[in-house]
């Protein structure tokens, strides 16, 4: 039987095929002991870097050997491997590719700590990015780095990251009620086929002040009379966008005052915390309340039963 110490043994001085059925095994001391091996070649390398099982010091090991250095798929591998010491990542992610950096953001079996640092990377490197890297870029990269390529680019980039399927309604929601989003970023959500029919996106898009007015008067006769009063009375809604609610909800015969929630007050013996034995008590009745209906309803069936039933003495009607 090829036990684990036979493993690690055989790692640690083994060639060709033993060191290769060795490193196979996965067995954690094993793949630490192969990367001294000095027949480790790019193949096993790149297999012991991709391992979850390799240990973070023989990773550490591994990024730091000169035979692997210049070996960009080893490299890569380190990065995206979630074992491996953070301190080494970051050294190493000056050497990862941008289209790799791009994986990195959703990649989320590494820390948040170097997915973070990957973002920052992307958002340094955004202004010299040229239009056609940047709408490839917008299908591979994160929410937070989509957000930053929609602000810092122009309208066939915003265009391509509304196309992203990372993209979701609430992350939109944020960006139409943000005062310093662009108006370009406002048209295009507003222009979306997908986007624009999003109820609360037209709530938020109605709200703001770079909305086209003839597309705030399109999605204002599709909005419920109770959210036109609100947005009526908020004092954010554009006063040039008023008037458009306005008639709208005399159109509807609405008046202008927002609709109150109602607020039920609670008696001074329901607004207090029921001790474990009260709580017990009160499903002991409720049971005892639902077996008795129960108990009822079977006796009333039965009764009924034999009411329908001609009693011997009695002939029955002919028909």
């Amino acid at each position: 039987m090829y036990t684990p110490e036979d493993a690690a043994r055989e790692a640690g001085s083994a060639e060709g095929e033993a060191l290769w059925r060795a490193i196979k095994t996965q067995f954690p001391q094993a793949l630490a002991n192969a990367t001294y091996n000095r027949n480790l070649n790019d193949d096993m390398a790149m297999f012991i870097a991709r391992s979850k099982k390799t240990p973070a010091e023989a990773l550490g090991f591994l990024a730091g050997d000169v035979r692997f250095k210049r070996n960009y798929k080893i490299i890569h591998s380190l990065c995206k491997n979630p074992k491996t010491p953070q301190r080494v990542v970051l050294a190493l992610l000056k050497y990862v590719k941008l289209f790799d950096l791009a994986d990195l953001t959703r990649n989320h079996f590494i820390p948040s700590v170097t997915r973070q640092r990957v973002q920052f990377m992307i958002y340094e490197r955004i202004p010299g990015m040229p239009s056609g890297v940047k709408i490839a870029m917008s299908r591979r990269v994160s929410t937070e780095v989509a957000i930053r390529l929609m602000e810092k680019s122009d309208r066939k980039v915003v265009d391509a990251c509304l196309e992203s399927p990372i993209l979701t309604e609430e992350k939109l929601f944020q960006i139409v009620h943000r005062e310093v989003t662009k108006p370009q970023v406002i048209q295009a959500i507003s222009e979306h086929k997908k986007w624009s029919l999003r109820y609360r996106l037209r709530y938020g898009l109605i709200r703001n002040k770079h909305t086209q007015m003839e597309v705030v008067a399109a999605f204002i006769c599709g909005m419920k009379s109770r959210d036109l009063k609100d947005l009526y009375s908020d004092t954010k809604v554009p006063p040039l966008t008023k008037p458009f609610i306005y008639r709208e909800l005399v159109r509807r015969d609405e008046d202008m005052e927002p609709v109150e929630d109602e607020v039920h007050e609670l008696e001074e013996h329901e607004d207090r915390v029921f001790q474990d034995d009260e709580v017990s008590g009160l499903i002991d009745e409720s049971s005892r309340f639902i077996e008795g209906d129960e108990v009822s309803d079977d006796e009333e069936m039965a009764s009924s039963d034999e009411d329908d039933e001609p009693d011997d003495g009695e002939e029955p009607l002919d028909d």
